[in-house]
């Protein structure tokens, strides 16, 4: 096994890296009152999953989960080019990126938890757990809505759906954090 040092390093720049997108998603409402907020915002997104994903290149090597998460998320990257509201295609891109999303999660979780298993860190373990069984619920959610949405005739179940994805989507953002800055405690 690699040096948790490291480990707690690169698990820090994802969950920095997080914050800095969230945060920046979240200010997207006030971009509606100030356009100009947007270019900064759309930046910040950026930058935080730019933080993100060299947290994932600095982890890699030191277990096999953290590359598959690697990969997980630049494929997710390539869908979310793809991704958009219009076309069937689009629709199932946008699907492909959340399995990406669930897959890096999972596998960012499995190795950490290699590391925080080995060093007797338990609670904090079943807290990677958590938060990947949340992100399965959502990915569920969203799939189910994304079906209903495309038969037309289920519409406004599919949108109620999509509001209980947004709750759901959240809740596990937070385990995930949580479970992410307790983990950088752990390991340093």
């Amino acid at each position: 096994m690699g040096d948790t040092r490291e480990v707690s390093n690169g698990l820090h720049l994802i969950y920095l890296g997080n914050v800095v997108a969230i945060i920046a998603a979240l200010c997207m409402l006030l971009a509606i009152l100030v356009p100009l907020l947007a270019v900064l915002i759309i930046f910040a997104v950026l930058i935080g999953g730019i933080i993100s994903l060299v947290g994932l290149a600095r982890l890699r090597d030191l277990h096999g989960d953290y590359m598959i998460a690697l990969i997980a998320t630049i494929a997710g990257i390539v869908c979310s080019l793809l991704a958009n509201k219009e076309t069937f295609f689009g629709s199932f891109m946008n699907l492909a990126q959340s399995v990406c999303s669930l897959l890096q999660l999972y596998f960012v979780v499995r190795g950490t938890n290699s590391f925080l298993t080995e060093r007797g860190f338990y609670s904090q373990a079943a807290m990677g757990d958590r938060a990947w069984k949340w992100q399965v619920i959502s990915i569920v959610i969203n799939v189910a809505a994304f079906l209903l949405i495309i038969t037309v005739i289920l519409l406004p179940l599919g949108f109620i759906l999509t509001l209980a994805n947004l709750v759901v989507s959240i809740i596990a953002l937070v385990f995930y954090l949580t479970y992410l800055k307790a983990s950088v405690e752990a390991l340093r």
